[in-house]
């Protein structure tokens, strides 16, 4: 029997939205919270009636695959991507926006999970779309810890090429995963506080990049971004709003992890 498997069934239903929390699915299946949390940790032996109430929850969870790791874990081959986004097992899901960003606990820290965007932050990308969505519910999940639950649209990127690594703390090197909000048309005709929120990723024509905002120009609406890597192909240019499919402001850049 696999503690893991079922912490995954557990994390797959709430993604879901088949119930709301651990403490809802403890509910629905007839337990207190630290009785349903000590069977999920593997601190009891898991029972018959334990496993028939939790598939009872979806008939397509693979009772086979929760006691052996056989097969998959939805009987009817339904692909399940990044049940748990958190990869944390004392993070317990929270909340969730309207916007679909999900926000998890463990002790006093929050964690938010949001879509991470498979086209990165330098090239091109296949959606038509005027916004960056999910599409097919097929993108993975990435995390950054925050500390609020917040409302909007939030996405994470992937840093390609050099235009903003300057080898400096606070600049973009390839790799780098940023978490972005988006800034919805309606307020780019107001003064954006690009002081406060110099970086941006901007999506224009077929290409997502990030930038530093410097300048905004009201009365025509245009935006004028710059790359901090002082090199000459990377000269400052100007868009026209019109032209721009999406702005998002980046809220945070992912600490990497060290390796020695």
């Amino acid at each position: 029997m696999s503690k893991e498997n079922i912490k995954k069934i557990v994390q797959w239903l709430i993604l879901q939205g088949r119930v709301d929390s651990q403490r809802d699915l403890a509910a629905q299946l007839g337990y207190q919270e630290s009785s349903f949390s000590q069977i999920v940790n593997g601190h009891v032996p898991v029972s018959n009636k334990f496993l028939s109430r939790l598939c009872g929850i979806d008939p397509r969870i693979n009772r086979e695959w929760i006691v052996t790791g056989q097969g998959d874990m939805l009987t009817d081959g339904t692909p399940v991507i990044d049940v748990s986004p958190v990869d944390d097992e004392r993070a317990v899901f929270y909340s969730e926006n309207a916007k679909g960003a999900k926000f998890y606990k463990r002790g006093d820290q929050l964690y938010m999970t949001v879509r991470h965007v498979p086209y990165a932050c330098f090239g091109q990308f296949a959606n038509e779309s005027d916004r960056l969505d999910p599409v097919n519910d097929d993108w993975a999940w990435e995390t950054y810890e925050v500390d609020r639950v917040a409302k909007g649209h939030y996405l994470s990127f992937e840093v390609k090429g050099d235009s903003m690594d300057t080898g400096e703390r606070n600049s973009f090197e390839a790799g780098d995963r940023v978490l972005v909000r988006e800034l919805e048309r309606p307020y780019w005709r107001d003064t954006i506080r690009f002081h406060e929120r110099p970086y941006w990723v901007v999506v224009f024509g077929s290409s997502v990049l990030i930038k530093q905002l410097i300048a905004q120009d009201e009365q025509n609406g245009t935006l004028t971004f710059h790359s901090l890597n002082p090199s000459p192909e990377y000269a400052d240019f100007t868009l026209n709003e019109n032209d721009i499919r999406a702005l998002y402001y980046v809220i945070k850049k992912k600490p990497r992890e060290i390796t020695f």
